[in-house]
């Protein structure tokens, strides 16, 4: 009975630690970037896991996992380089806002330069309007009635883009002689729903601009999984720091916008003001 005990205990260490290296694999298949969404929660089981009794040889493996797991993840809530040269506004504001002038009134107080825009409904459109005095420079890329994403820009917008399914708009301002690109993203769920493909449409727009870019948005996936880390290596830029819960799924939250620049930035996160997910107000660097 001992030995079958020993078993199922060793059998069930053994598939959190496959569960784990698992969501490293988003590579090979969108499944793996599911899996990447509990890292934290897995890592933290393999760290308790450590004060079982086990060989060496366990408690190397059981170890190594629980520090992969675990270093890739906790550091992001951690932390933030000083940003100074420019300040995004995201916000999913929600296909059905009713506190349109509240939300308003934030994103004009917040001193943003830039506001990335998604679930923009012919409903909320109004909000665009509201803002152009503060924010004369936008565009907007319509994928459906209810889903579009906008970029709204104090400064000129020399050049606009838009991907050809719902992932990513994207205009180059120009802001103190600098060309800038900002992207404004909205990817849907995870496998098995389409995040993969939208973030590959995503890939193929922003590796064709050159200069700095800033992507902000509902990535709807963590900011660790493959198809995000490729949308970062592609524009060259690090998630802004700290890392915050942003959507609230059934008392479950979690971490779905985020704000990437080249040099990395400080993160801070309003209020709902209407909608499902929090807004994220970001200082980034450029460098």
């Amino acid at each position: 009975m001992m030995k079958l005990m020993r078993f199922g205990l060793f059998s069930g260490i053994f598939c959190l630690c496959l569960s784990v290296w698992a969501g490293f694999a988003g590579w090979a298949h969108p499944v793996a970037d599911t899996l990447s969404l509990f890292r934290v929660l897995l890592g933290s089981l393999c760290l308790l896991c450590l004060l079982l009794p086990m060989s060496r040889r366990w408690r190397a493996t059981v170890g190594l996992t629980a520090a992969a797991a675990l270093l890739t993840t906790v550091p992001l809530f951690f932390g933030g380089s000083e940003g100074d040269k420019l300040t995004v506004y995201s916000k999913n504001i929600w296909y059905y806002n009713p506190e349109l002038p509240a939300l308003a009134d934030d994103i004009r107080d917040s001193g943003a330069d830039v506001v990335t825009l998604q679930e923009v409904s012919r409903r909320n459109e109004d909000l665009m309007a509201r803002l152009k005095p503060d924010f004369p420079h936008q565009h907007l890329c319509r994928f459906s009635g209810w889903s579009a994403v906008a970029v709204l820009s104090r400064h000129p917008v020399t050049e606009a883009r838009c991907t050809d399914r719902r992932a990513v708009g994207a205009v180059r301002i120009h802001k103190d002689g600098q060309d800038i690109w900002v992207g404004s993203v909205h990817l849907p769920w995870p496998f098995p729903y389409g995040n993969a493909g939208a973030a590959e449409a995503a890939q193929e727009l922003i590796d064709g601009l050159t200069g700095p870019v800033v992507l902000a948005g509902d990535f709807n996936i963590f900011p660790w999984a493959n198809s995000v880390q490729r949308l970062g290596q592609a524009a060259g830029a690090q998630v802004v720091r700290p890392l915050r819960p942003t959507f609230n799924l059934r008392g479950v939250p979690l971490l779905l916008d985020h704000v990437h620049a080249p040099g990395g930035g400080q993160a801070e996160y309003r209020g709902l003001i209407g909608s499902d997910h929090h807004g994220v107000l970001a200082r980034v660097a450029l460098r």
